[in-house]
């Protein structure tokens, strides 16, 4: 499993959509950065701009980001004919799909370390208060921790774009529509996913909007998701595997006996 994950490593620097992700990464910040211009309520620092940050990411921009990126990765080996190949040496499917989860938690840090340190550097530049050492690296992990459980949010919808093939762009627009659904407030929504990963990392959330979050049921929601995905992921193997052992025996010719002299 390490050496299918050092090769798939390799590979990042052909993925063009890897810059398309840094690129989107930096669209949160910068929409942040607009919000903090046009609100005039509100007295804006360091925390509540990385505030802004976090819910733009959980949001409306790594759910696609991460997702696009998944099916992208995941559909090269079917697009560039490089399954056929991969297999035989031989390596599984299954065993092919963890080691790219793996690449894809890789690059969620990866995109979540470029998202804070331009977080710092725009915060630096329009002057909010309060950013220390201190607060810097506090920031830095909140942003970190709440991009790795949005990865295992829409997990499952990753899950299902890799063994149904020819819906790539349609588990991107699920994806942007199971984020938008974090940006409303209410109780109920501390069992939603995506809102779970934002109350993880910031229970006091909704208190603009006077509702108060717990931590106990946004942790079982993230941990309910990683269950369902595990279960989703071998279920969906298994069937896979099953129908290629059956559409394999269908093909096999029947050798017929030669007569001899």
């Amino acid at each position: 499993m390490g050496n299918i994950i050092s090769t798939e490593l390799l590979k990042i620097k052909r993925y063009s959509v890897v810059k398309a992700g840094l690129v989107m990464m930096s669209l949160s910040v910068l929409m942040s950065c607009f919000y903090s211009t046009a609100s005039t309520n509100k007295v804006w620092d360091f925390q509540y701009f990385i505030q802004q940050v976090i819910i733009s990411n959980c949001t409306l921009f790594f759910p696609i980001i991460i997702t696009l990126v998944a099916v992208y990765i995941i559909s090269r080996e079917t697009t560039d004919d490089t399954l056929k190949s991969i297999l035989t040496v031989p390596i599984s499917y299954k065993k092919l799909l963890i080691a790219k989860f793996w690449l894809l938690l890789f690059l969620t840090i990866v995109f979540s370390i470029f998202n804070a340190l331009l977080s710092i550097c725009f915060n630096a530049f329009l002057g909010f208060s309060r950013m220390n050492i201190h607060m810097m690296l506090m920031s830095a992990a909140q942003i970190i921790v709440s991009d790795i459980l949005v990865y295992i949010s829409v997990l499952p919808i990753i899950i299902v774009c890799a063994f149904a093939e020819g819906k790539s762009l349609l588990g991107v627009a699920v994806a942007f529509i199971y984020g938008y659904f974090a940006t409303m407030e209410g109780s109920m929504l501390n069992w939603f996913p995506i809102k779970a990963a934002m109350i993880l990392v910031d229970p006091k959330c909704g208190s603009e909007y006077g509702i108060t979050y717990k931590i106990p049921p946004a942790a079982m929601s993230i941990i309910g998701v990683l269950v369902v995905s595990i279960l989703l992921f071998q279920m969906l193997n298994r069937t896979k595997k099953n129908v290629y052992m059956k559409s394999k025996r269908k093909v096999k010719v029947k050798q017929t006996r030669r007569k001899g002299w």
